[in-house]
């Protein structure tokens, strides 16, 4: 595949409305002869988390529907999320923009940045974060677009695309392992400097990685190094971590909100928009049928339930975690990596230790003291525990609860016209894997059954 002229900086917000991510506007600014020294490679990373930013939040507010967490009011574009009737009109947007963020990365990829004049330390902040958010993206899109039926996913595009290049759709087992290829440099360029993200952030992204991937030693590693560094703290209110600037010691990633940004450009501006506590324009609301709702009402005392819901006389909002759209975007704190730590735990050794439970206490004890676990329990009762624990502490946040539900092939509860009881994941799998933008197929002859 040949390279093809980059996109300006000052184009890369445009770049999310293009029909393909083939259809490129023709290159302005830094052109390819341009793009020789480390600033311009500073620049690209620059707008490749720029763009990242409302490609993020995205993904989990159609994972949140999916799950069946919440249901949907006043947006029908959403509700086809909530029925698994996608349609390509939203995820074509998602598939874009994430192509978007892969152009820039794999423009600094392809670069001789090694070459480049400056110090090994610059180099290594560009190229950390280059790999970064290429495992950052491909990990989204791979949860999104995998077909299980086929196992067949994304196209992995690892170079610039021209308008004359053709791609494929990858099975997802080789995206998996370029995506802990990529984290895992990152932690290497990442050792010694910091760029954009650092160290400790690549490691619990990884530790995240390979919890969902299964890879439970791993994901016990990484998550057991983040919290042994000493480097991030559970705050004592479960609000804390939750505060515009996203600065609390908990929090180990964000996205972060620029002054700049106006009204609806901010990382958290869909966000706001769907949770807020508004009856004309807020679109999601607690699902009383679901399995979150279920936790979280039948626990008044919760804290959690306290501080991030607000319970009217006809819908209950999920409104305290993003109360303003001037915030920046958590991606991960602490609390994920001590359920991560626990659950992967058992599940390599196949038992339950006193560290396991004393994980679990220690974010049951912020949000209620009085349900601590006093003893150790076998371990499929653990492990529901766990299930229960993260779904109520990580709601709404990245998309956890449905790649969570996914992860371990649970049943999401049926709508009215599906009947009543459970949809089991033989049945729901494959129609959450999400459509390709249709000029994508007609190019590419994108399949997932190859």
């Amino acid at each position: 595949m040949k390279k093809t002229l980059v996109i300006s900086i000052l184009i890369l917000s445009l770049l999310t409305g293009c029909e393909g991510f083939l259809d490129n506007p023709p290159p302005t600014g830094l052109s390819a002869d341009k793009l020789v020294d480390i600033p311009s490679m500073q620049a690209l990373i620059a707008g490749a988390y720029d763009l990242a930013r409302t490609f993020v939040p995205q993904s989990s507010l159609y994972a949140t529907a999916m799950v069946r967490d919440v249901i949907v009011v006043n947006r029908a574009e959403y509700a086809q999320f909530y029925d698994h009737q996608l349609s390509d009109n939203m995820s074509s947007w998602m598939y874009t923009s994430a192509y978007s963020v892969l152009h820039n990365i794999n423009t600094v990829a392809t670069s001789d940045v090694e070459k480049m004049q400056g110090t090994v330390a610059v180099k290594n902040a560009v190229l950390g974060d280059m790999h970064f958010l290429r495992a950052l993206v491909y990990f989204d899109l791979n949860n999104y677009f995998e077909l299980p039926s086929t196992g067949y996913s994304v196209p992995l595009v690892k170079v610039p695309i021209g308008a004359n290049d053709r791609v494929s759709c990858t099975p997802s087992a080789d995206i998996i392992k370029s995506i802990e290829e990529d984290i895992e440099l990152a932690r290497t360029y990442f050792k010694e400097t910091s760029g954009v993200s650092n160290y400790y952030a690549a490691t619990a992204l990884a530790a995240r990685i390979y919890f969902f991937n299964k890879e439970y030693d791993k994901a016990y590693e990484r998550a057991n190094e983040v919290i042994a560094s000493g480097k991030y703290k559970i705050e004592n209110d479960v609000k804390a971590p939750f505060v515009p600037k996203a600065n609390s010691l908990e929090n180990i990633f964000s996205f972060k909100y620029n002054s700049a940004d106006g009204s609806g450009n901010s990382p958290t501006s869909t966000t706001y928009e769907a949770y807020q506590l508004n009856e004309s324009s807020g679109f999601y609301r607690l699902n009383p049928e679901e399995v979150l709702s279920h936790l979280m009402l039948t626990d008044s005392t919760d804290k959690r339930y306290l501080a991030f819901y607000t319970k009217q006389p006809s819908y209950t909002y999920i409104n305290g975690k993003y109360s303003t759209d001037q915030m920046s975007l958590i991606y991960i704190r602490l609390a994920e990596m001590y359920l991560t730590r626990a659950e992967a735990n058992i599940m390599k050794n196949n038992s339950v230790s006193q560290q396991d439970i004393d994980d679990i206490n220690i974010i049951r004890k912020r949000a209620n003291a009085s349900t601590v676990i006093n003893s150790i329990p076998d371990v499929q009762t653990t492990l529901d525990i766990i299930f229960n624990e993260r779904t109520k502490e990580l709601a709404i946040e990245n998309g956890d609860h449905y790649l969570n539900v996914k992860r371990l092939q649970k049943g999401i509860v049926r709508i009215p016209s599906e009947g009543t009881g459970l949809k089991p994941y033989s049945e729901y799998s494959d129609l959450l894997a999400f459509p390709f933008p249709p000029n994508e197929v007609i190019i590419h002859n994108l399949t997932r059954n190859p």
